[in-house]
């Protein structure tokens, strides 16, 4: 697959580094001598110095046998011109970055009132709206740290921090009651080290565990590692820009709850913006690292603080203060990939990356048809992919045991006729079978020889 990046930031680095590792053939274009010449060092592969909404440029790209081209540069006019002029080409697959993704005929990006589909855009992806919806999935868990779902919301996959040692600490998984129809699938250890467990292994106090099974069992599950259920009301928001909205918006909108929610941010004319679009949240002016804007009382009622104000030391800042006066959960946006580990250094350890979670929507449309999701673990160690499994895939009516799988991929879910199957070496693949797989980085890029059509494979 000849793919093309336009955009050499976070996210096209993202992008380019993983693509590569799969062995696809990829072209970088970016108009940033620095990144162009730190790209060219750091991955094996052709970057091209250049506007991405050049036709000369795309030419030396060689846009004529491209199968895909991702836009994910600053600038949506850029992202979308680019992407019109690569469907003139032919090229099956365009994904954009948006920032305001309402309809790509915005007045942020004038396309003379065109459709989404008229434009040539296959994927319109705003990291900002992304990452609120990944923020509201976990307030309305709070007790998960990371959480996904899949099968149409029949699967849940979850990570929980084991923070004490309890009963279920230091003992091997097949001792361990969880409950009926979940399953420990990953486990990351304290010192990075991350693992697909087997019976043997074992959960200590620092871990972070994966588990996925039915959505309706999830909560108890959460409880078995966790021992406590939080209940979360009160909601404030660091930061009134695009992701700080979308939070609030998305919050005041769920019908079966019903937040307190505040945003706190600097700009006056945001304020303003921000009380005339959100009716139900409270938007006040401050500054969100000064404790004498609030006081620390109000600070220490909430049940959830999210940092979200776009800027690396402001989100620590205040990460670090919420946690000090007691917050139960305190979420912070990290717009630099190299800041991680400042992050848990300082003891924030739930954090939001909106360039990882861009990546890891775009990497879908790189696989085979057959894919539904794909999604990046935090830590990025795993792949966590859906797909249906086609008839003439090769596992087909195979045991798990008989089918030859790699160390490092493991099937944690099967849905089937409407129901979740929690498989065993002895569960025979069927076609049709919704598939929920998680892969380590070595083996990722071999799957397709199991679960795609024989006549897809490369």
């Amino acid at each position: 697959m000849h793919i093309i990046i336009i955009g050499g930031g976070d996210v096209g680095r993202e992008l380019a580094q993983n693509l590569s590792l799969k062995h696809q053939s990829i072209v970088v274009v970016d108009k940033n001598p620095e990144k162009v010449k730190s790209l060219s060092q750091d991955l094996d592969l052709l970057v091209i110095k250049g506007n991405g909404a050049n036709l000369d440029i795309l030419q030396k790209a060689k846009i004529k046998s491209a199968d895909m081209l991702i836009a994910v540069t600053e600038s949506d006019e850029v992202n979308i011109i680019a992407c019109m002029i690569a469907k003139t080409f032919k090229v099956r697959h365009t994904v954009a970055r948006v920032r305001n993704p309402e309809s790509a005929g915005s007045i942020d990006v004038d396309t003379g009132g065109l459709s989404q589909a008229q434009v040539g855009i296959d994927m319109i992806i705003s990291p900002e709206k992304t990452v609120a919806q990944e923020i509201a999935k976990i307030i309305h868990f709070p007790d998960a740290v990371e959480l996904e779902y899949y099968a149409g919301g029949k699967v849940m996959l979850m990570a929980v921090n084991v923070a004490e040692k309890t009963e279920i600490t230091n003992q091997p998984l097949q001792n361990l009651t969880l409950p009926r129809g979940c399953i420990v699938v990953g486990i990351k250890k304290p010192d990075g080290d991350f693992i697909l467990p087997g019976g043997k292994d074992r959960i200590s106090a620092g871990d972070k565990v994966y588990l996925i099974g039915s959505a309706e069992v999830m909560r108890e599950a959460s409880w078995f590692l966790h021992r406590r259920e939080t209940r979360v009301n009160r909601v404030i928001i660091l930061g009134g820009g695009m992701i700080g909205y979308y939070l609030a918006a998305i919050l005041e909108g769920h019908k079966q709850h019903s937040f307190i929610c505040k945003i706190l941010e600097k700009d006056e004319d945001r304020v303003d913006h921000l009380n005339r679009t959100l009716s139900k949240t409270i938007v006040l002016q401050g500054d969100g690292t000064d404790l004498s804007y609030f006081n620390e009382e109000e600070i220490a009622e909430a049940d959830v603080l999210v940092a979200a104000t776009g800027d690396d030391r402001t989100n620590m800042v205040a990460s670090v203060m919420g946690l000090k006066l007691g917050v139960h959960k305190v979420i912070s946006e990290v717009t630099r990939v190299g800041y991680a580990s400042t992050y848990n250094a300082v003891g924030i350890t739930e954090t939001i990356n909106p360039h990882l979670i861009t990546a890891s929507r775009i990497l879908k449309f790189t696989r085979w048809e057959e894919v539904l999701t794909l999604s990046l673990l935090k830590d990025e160690a795993a792949e966590i992919m859906e797909l249906v499994l086609p008839d003439k895939a090769e596992v087909v009516g195979k045991k798990i045991a008989e089918t030859g799988f790699p160390k490092g991929l493991l099937i944690g879910t099967i849905v089937r006729n409407q129901e979740v199957v929690i498989p065993s070496g002895d569960t025979r693949l069927e076609a049709g079978d919704h598939l929920i797989i998680f892969a380590m980085p070595n083996v990722c890029s071999g799957l397709d020889r199991f679960f795609a059509c024989q006549d897809q494979k490369n």
